[in-house]
């Protein structure tokens, strides 16, 4: 039987989820004039739209993008997994 990974955990500062969600919250689709957040962060939509609840979308293997399950874990500035 062939091996593959089907889930794995990801470790996030928080102050860099915090800052990569901040670069995105504000675009906005050309073609919709709508903000990119609205399709990026599933039922929350652009509004309740928060750094863990994107990158738990984004990592999410039944929203039809994510190629396998991705659990991001925020870790508080300083500190390190584990």
């Amino acid at each position: 039987g062939a091996q593959a990974v089907r889930e794995y955990q990801l470790f996030y500062r928080d102050r860099y989820a915090q800052a990569a969600f901040a670069s995105c919250q504000g675009v906005r689709l050309p073609a919709t004039g709508g903000y990119a957040m609205a399709t990026m962060c599933g039922r929350y939509g652009a509004k309740l739209c928060t750094a863990q609840r994107w990158l738990d979308y984004q990592g999410n293997k039944n929203n039809g993008l994510a190629p396998l399950q991705i659990n991001f874990q925020l870790l508080p500035n300083g500190s390190e997994p584990g």
